[in-house]
């Protein structure tokens, strides 16, 4: 394994090693390098058809994959793509692959009413406004920078209909109660999934001790999601973390404080990286149900993800 990875802090490269004891040294190695660009289609804008003409007529080179449809991996540098109209239009999104999977496996339909509960920048927000144009989409954001480049991306993706809230997502549950038939849960995280060993600042901040308060976080905004969500909805959690503290324990802790109010769903993603959540860390054993979760294996173009899908059920 080459040396530069042992720049990431210890405690994190020992945690990983004892996660993936046999993946170890190819994971480590995918800190080496920034993931390959991908983007998605704006179905609000385009369809697919239409995207593949302008890609041949701008000169976009990328490969196109079968899952999810209507993604692309770029096969040029990303500052040159996003000179060119298809980018600048909003025809399309850049998003890492593994960022495109949680909404959908939310699953947004027309009919729906639909919380993005940690929007900005608006990445997942707008993939469901692509989706489901026709449903009602509220997407929160606490930090007021955050919330203006939130305003921004929906509307040059077109899709200025969305209802944005400047609002700490810890409230949603006095704000909409029981209202939202669909949530997602993209939340904050320690985000070792983006560590980049030649961008210190990706991973200076980490520390155990922030990967707790991220747990406390998590907990209390999926709380707040709990109560938003009407009987019979789903909750889509996710993170792009490996730390079991801020994936397998959180959502254990909501099958246990909603017991017999929140079952999991099976997750079908046809990657190979993508794997079963972890049934026990350490001296912690979660609910067996925990294990329809999966966790993506980070490669050249997926960051490490993790991904749970509940359904709120009547007590």
């Amino acid at each position: 394994m080459k040396e530069a990875v042992y720049n990431l802090p210890q405690e994190f490269l020992k945690k990983l090693q004892n996660l993936y004891p046999g993946q170890y040294p190819s994971i480590a190695h995918t800190f080496l390098q920034k993931k390959h660009p991908a983007f998605r289609v704006n179905y609000a804008k385009t369809d697919l058809v239409g995207l593949r003409r302008l890609i041949i007529e701008q000169h976009v080179r990328c490969r196109e994959l079968t899952f999810p449809k209507g993604a692309f991996v770029l096969l040029m540098p990303l500052r040159d793509f996003q000179t060119k109209a298809i980018y600048t239009n909003g025809f399309v999104y850049v998003q890492n692959v593994s960022s495109m999977l949680p909404a959908l496996a939310l699953e947004p339909q027309n009919t729906d009413t639909i919380l993005d509960l940690c929007a900005a920048p608006g990445a997942k927000t707008t993939q469901m406004y692509s989706l489901a144009p026709q449903a009602k989409l509220v997407a929160c954001e606490k930090n007021r920078p955050r919330y203006y480049k939130l305003l921004a991306n929906l509307k040059q993706q077109g899709a200025e209909t969305a209802q944005v809230e400047l609002i700490d997502s810890i409230w949603v549950r006095k704000k909409f109660p029981e209202y939202f038939t669909k949530i997602l849960a993209d939340v904050p995280c320690s985000a070792e999934g983006r560590f980049l060993v030649s961008d210190p600042k990706s991973f200076r901040y980490w520390k155990q001790q922030k990967v707790k308060e991220m747990e406390h976080k998590q907990k209390k905004l999926m709380h707040s999601a709990f109560y938003a969500l009407q009987e019979g909805g789903t909750l889509v959690y996710s993170t792009c973390t490996f730390s079991p503290e801020e994936n397998e324990e959180v959502v254990d802790w909501m099958l246990n404080k909603f017991k017999d109010q929140l079952q999991m769903q099976p997750l079908s993603l046809p990657f190979a990286n993508a794997v079963p959540a972890f049934a026990k860390w350490g001296e912690k054993k979660y609910s067996q149900s925990v294990t329809l979760a999966r966790r993506i294996i980070p490669n050249d173009t997926m960051e490490g993800f993790f991904i749970a899908k509940l359904k709120k059920i009547a007590a």
